[in-house]
């Protein structure tokens, strides 16, 4: 579920901190300045809601949609020594969306310095970076995706009435 909230781009993790990087750069593209500066940060925030209505299917799915049934074996919990390694990532994954700079910093400036072979762009890893475009693209993302989500019965029912043959 973490990591799906992680996909999702949930704050306090750090799928919220490559999403907000993404929106950074959509609303900052100068591709599309002269054309329609409002196109690119659209498409992204639709792959936004894109991705956090997925990441909802599949917990629901997986966690929240009534008993299996027909399966060869009963499901059991799964050993300690395999639940270890899932447990360090979920603990990573909060500990770099809470302190990206203190677990992050450093690693990125080394793989950054190594790639680009010369000076580094200005760039800092924060959780809060203000009252922005970006972080109300990653909230209606995330009520988009919900939306999107919670109404997909619906969207599928107008999707047969009007397009059977699609």
């Amino acid at each position: 579920i973490v990591a799906c909230a992680a996909m999702a781009g949930v704050p306090l993790l750090n799928g919220f901190l490559s999403k907000e990087m993404f929106f950074v750069e959509a609303v900052e593209n100068r591709a599309f300045q002269g054309f329609a500066p409002f196109l690119l940060p659209a498409f992204a925030t639709a792959a936004g809601v894109l991705s956090v209505a997925y990441s909802i299917r599949f917990v629901h799915d997986v966690f929240f949609n009534g008993e299996p049934v027909d399966l060869p074996r009963t499901p059991h919990e799964p050993p300690r020594w395999m639940r270890f390694p899932v447990e360090v990532l979920v603990g990573l994954v909060l500990l770099v969306g809470i302190m990206p700079q203190f677990s992050l910093g450093a690693i990125l400036n080394v793989a950054a310095a190594a790639t680009l072979q010369g000076e580094l762009p200005d760039f800092k890893l924060a959780v809060w970076h203000g009252f922005n475009l970006p972080l109300v693209m990653s909230f209606a993302a995330i009520a988009g995706g919900m939306l999107y989500y919670f109404q997909r019965q619906r969207l599928f029912d107008l999707h047969d009435r009007y397009l059977p043959n699609l």
